[in-house]
């Protein structure tokens, strides 16, 4: 263990812009969610229907678990809140855990820190360290304005803020610790992230179960998505099961300790799937970028159908919820205009768009990401150009993000004809997701401008992504003026009652060829790894 201190200090120090990027705006979710239910519903009689409407509707239960009674600011909090806490929590562990420890040994920093004289086991133990105190950080941070919100918000407890915040924590130290042990089973980064995210949804579906099934609540100890309704913050904030569920952790890590010890450096326990004796039919880059973009296109088309399909099994229930003078529809007010039927499909569409214009996102940077792995120059030195390579790339990224839009309006327009077909509920389901294409060729144009332009700074683009994220969601709530709501990427899209808005769409499409025509220069006229 020599050495640890300064190795978890330098780790601290290369990552902490991510680890900001995750905690600030966790942060500053859970400062502006109890203020907004207590300005929208200050008694529980206002809350009635919403808590009854909720409990009620099946496409709810499944996203968020069950709502507990009667449905005071603090339950509403931790179950809406905490949903969103509790996946970023884990996705967030699972992210740093795979880039310190998998990561930092596939590019022979973990060799060449060994090789100055710092012991084995650090490898592992500072990358978990610096992860469960980052956990720690964001569970002390969500206690501590929840604490400081009791002043304006009297139904918020001592006892379930810091229940809150420790579910939240528990939750991230069960998937890091989690993630610690695939990494030992995996043969490199991209393997083991695979998995850890493809335990992140076995787990979520474990929840779900424990949730719809009689006689399965036992799940939720399985799952560490499923801690927080043990811990039950503000309804019983029971402590054991903290102490329980983070016990467990600690068995899980030691687990992978032991994986470690036994594994040599750069392998693994799962099978080699970096290479494979079947001959490929691949002709021309175009066929080799789709091969390998296979997979990734499929785990997104599913996520992305799945949660279309999961907001159209929603409809049904919020339709009673925003009737005229109803509090939830002066809250809804503030975020969509119109009338329910669309602002609650302006609502879901912009959430199922933002993810679709994500992938195309990540996909448009992989340039950047292979630039940097020297992939990009060898491609060059076989004799291809540098604009087949640009123009190539960009129509690839572009027919996959029409493709997962298409798959998003389907599965909504399909799902919500089973739930709602009232003031056109269907057909503005498809029109709305469609015809934010747009948007997404926006995003993908100032993406690949970055990435032809600077490509070191292809991560600024979730800036971007967050951005709209929050300009969309809870601009209404914190009065943002209309023109900086207007600065998203998502949200502008046409009717299909009244005269069609086409002038956000055709700025957006400017901006896209803008983007795409910079993007071009700086890539065909910079060093290539520059």
């Amino acid at each position: 263990m020599n050495s640890l201190w300064p190795s978890m200090r330098l780790l601290v120090r290369r990552c902490r812009i991510q680890i900001l990027a995750w905690l600030l705006p966790l942060w500053a979710l859970v400062a502006s969610t109890a203020p907004s239910y207590e300005d929208v519903y200050p008694s529980l009689a206002e809350r009635e229907m919403l808590v009854g409407a909720m409990r009620d509707s099946p496409g709810t239960r499944i996203l968020y678990g069950i709502l507990p009674t009667p449905g005071t600011i603090g339950q509403l909090v931790q179950w809406e809140t905490g949903t969103y806490l509790v996946w970023c929590s884990g996705l967030m562990s699972i992210l740093l855990t795979c880039r310190m420890m998998r990561g930092d040994e596939d590019t022979g920093l973990v060799e060449i820190s060994r090789g100055t004289g710092v012991g084995r086991w650090v490898g592992f133990w500072a990358p978990v360290f610096v992860v469960w105190g980052t956990t720690a950080l964001l569970g002390a941070g969500i206690s501590g304005v929840m604490l400081a919100e009791r002043s304006t918000v009297e139904e918020l407890t001592v006892s379930g803020s810091l229940a809150f915040g420790a579910s939240i924590t528990i939750t991230g130290w069960g998937f890091a610790a989690l993630t610690a042990l695939i990494c030992q089973l995996g043969r490199d980064l991209t393997q083991a992230r695979g998995t850890a995210i493809g335990a992140f949804g076995v787990m979520f579906g474990l929840r779900v179960a424990a949730d719809d099934r009689d006689g399965l609540s036992w799940l939720r100890w399985v799952t560490p998505i499923g801690w927080r309704d043990i811990v039950q913050p503000f309804t019983d904030d029971s402590w054991a099961p903290v102490i329980i569920c983070t016990l467990a952790a600690l068995g899980i890590l030691g687990i992978a300790g032991l994986a470690f010890g036994k594994r040599e450096l750069l392998s693994g326990y799962l099978p080699d799937r970096t290479m494979s004796t079947r001959r490929w039919r691949v002709h021309g880059f175009t066929g080799l970028w789709v091969r390998l973009a296979r997979s990734g296109f499929l785990g997104w088309g599913a996520g992305i159908g799945a949660l279309a399909a999961l907001f159209g099994a929603m409809t049904g229930s919020f339709t009673d919820m925003l009737a005229p003078d109803s509090p939830t529809k002066v809250w809804v007010d503030k975020m969509a205009d119109g009338s329910a039927v669309k602002q609650l499909m302006t609502l879901l569409t912009t959430m199922t768009v933002l993810l679709v214009a994500s992938a195309a996102v990540r996909r448009a940077n992989t340039l950047a990401q292979e630039e940097r792995e020297g992939l990009v120059e060898l491609e060059i030195a076989t004799g291809m150009s540098r604009a087949r390579r640009y123009w190539v790339h960009l129509g690839l990224v572009v027919l996959e993000a029409i493709m997962l839009t298409g798959i998003a309006a389907g599965s909504l327009a399909w799902v919500t004809s089973s739930q709602l077909t009232t003031d056109h509920a269907v057909a503005r389901a498809a029109v709305f997701v469609l015809t934010q294409i747009p948007g997404v060729l926006a995003a993908i144009g100032l993406a690949m401008a970055i990435v032809g332009l600077v490509p070191r700074l292809a991560s600024v683009m979730w800036v971007v992504i967050g951005w709209s994220l929050f300009a969309q969601s809870f601009g209404g709530l914190v009065d943002l003026p209309d023109w900086a709501r207007d600065l998203s990427i998502v949200g502008h899209c046409l009717d299909v009652v009244g005269d069609p808005e086409w002038v956000p769409l055709a700025v957006q499409a400017g901006i896209a060829i803008a983007s795409l025509l910079v993007g071009f220069f700086g890539f065909s006229r910079r060093d290539v790894g520059s």
